[in-house]
């Protein structure tokens, strides 16, 4: 039986490559867009993420590159830094067996690295928007032969607010290139872009990742705002799961959730856009390999990563916007596995809830929280203990502020007043004396 890449035009070099990578027939979105990127042809492409849609830029691209000429030819947009490495490392494994030289570049990445990578005739360039363009200005990447742009899950570059800069990248080259764009959804700005720098664009609209998600077993938990990370402890200890990423909206509450979750003693990590760029990658590989056992990332950060033996991806905090649900519970569930979504849903989520299952087109099961297992790896102090701690820790400081203050009295004035008591000279009223420090004791209870 003939090789399905080979007869989509595919070369035996590159089938050599993604053989390699264990790849052995190409996805629905490799099907319908190779044969029309080996053509030339501008593309738009809605499809999910994980569906082999780098593959599908990719090995096209890799073919009609010049390997003779030490100039870049194809530039790769990407949203995020760790999406852009992820992006350059698979164009390079499929470009193994080929001279095609790739790289990447992006934010907080060493500039004079990058430069000199350049300088080498890379053929194919993956970057961020702003280091791309910041290397346009500066001169070191150079666009005249460029004859590929991929604008690589356009819809969240637009909603990181990249539009400008994308226009002016594109301003930047000819004019007589392959635009290709792969997009989850097509936003008002995705569609400007399409009409006024793409050349009669070929659409192809595979199903609607909404739908894939009924392959993903989703339920939902409903808690109480105070409580959401001890519950999330005890789910994490009752699913024991090979791996879960657990997503927040903010990066002071993925901060917050990491520390609490490593006090209690899980393996866990934490990744957000005010992290180090390597100290970020660093975390994505340790996922990879199984050496982390929980992630706790913002959206974006998590953007681009694949793990393929991610079983759980838990919603600490339900996302603001519906196709983010889509694409958090994306992440497991991939390459034929099996995955578990779960949500921690407050009374004040209910609403985006229903939304999320109106736009997915399925009802999310509802569960009874675990109650069996405990929500620290230690036992919590009881509130007795808790209590006798908190006594001796006053006790002790009175103690210390005895030694150091004078001891003064003070005069305390009754509401009762006592009858004056007269004399022949003056009135009197009796007053009681007591030292400031023994008053504090008597406040918290100590004779």
């Amino acid at each position: 039986m003939e090789n399905q890449f080979k007869a989509l035009g595919v070369s035996d070099q590159i089938i050599e490559g993604i053989t390699n990578m264990g790849f052995k027939e190409p996805t629905i979105v490799q099907k319908e867009s190779i044969p029309f990127i080996l053509n030339k042809k501008d593309l738009i492409v809605r499809s999910k993420t994980g569906s082999g849609k780098t593959g599908a830029f990719g090995m096209p691209i890799i073919q009609n590159m010049k390997v003779d000429l030490k100039e870049t030819q194809a530039l790769i947009l990407s949203p995020t830094r760790e999406l852009a490495v992820q992006v350059d490392k698979e164009i390079s494994l499929i470009a193994k067996s080929t001279k095609v030289i790739s790289t990447a570049i992006y934010g907080q990445h060493n500039m004079q690295t990058e430069i000199e990578q350049l300088k080498k005739g890379a053929h194919i360039v993956t970057g961020t928007p702003g280091r791309v363009f910041d290397h346009m200005e500066r001169g070191t990447l150079k666009t005249k032969h460029i004859e590929f742009l991929v604008l690589d899950e356009g819809d969240r570059m637009l909603d990181m607010g990249f539009y400008d800069q994308i226009v002016k990248i594109i301003k930047h080259l000819p004019t007589n290139r392959t635009t290709l764009l792969f997009s989850a959804t097509m936003p008002v700005e995705i569609q400007k872009i399409c009409r006024k720098y793409m050349d009669n664009p070929i659409t192809i609209e595979l199903e609607s990742e909404t739908k894939t998600v009924d392959s993903i077993e989703q339920i939902y938990y409903r808690v109480e705002k105070n409580e959401k990370r001890n519950q999330l402890s005890r789910i994490l200890r009752t699913e024991k799961p090979t791996g879960v990423i657990v997503f927040c909206n903010m990066r002071r509450e993925v901060d917050r959730v990491q520390q609490y979750l490593a006090k209690g003693g899980f393996n866990v990590e934490s990744l957000h856009g005010a992290i180090s760029q390597s100290k970020r990658l660093k975390t994505i590989q340790k996922l990879k390999k199984g050496k982390i056992q929980v992630l706790v990332a913002t959206d974006v950060a998590a953007r681009g990563i694949h793990v393929d033996e991610l079983s759980h991806v838990i919603n600490y905090d339900i996302p603001v916007e519906k196709d983010s649900y889509v694409h958090r519970i994306g992440r497991t569930g991939r390459a034929g596995n099996s995955g578990k979504a779960i949500s921690l849903v407050t009374a004040d989520d209910l609403m985006s809830l229903y939304e999320i299952e109106e736009h997915v087109g399925k009802l999310i099961e509802e569960r009874e929280l675990p109650v069996h297992a405990p929500a620290l790896s230690k036992p919590a102090l009881s509130k007795s203990t808790s209590k006798t701690k908190q006594n001796k820790e006053v006790i002790h400081k009175i103690q210390r502020v005895e030694k150091r203050v004078p001891k003064i009295s003070v005069e305390i004035v009754h509401k009762n007043k006592p009858e004056p008591i007269k004399s022949d000279s003056v009135t009197q009223v009796p007053s009681e004396k007591t030292s400031w420090v023994q008053r504090v004791k008597k406040i918290f209870g100590f004779s």
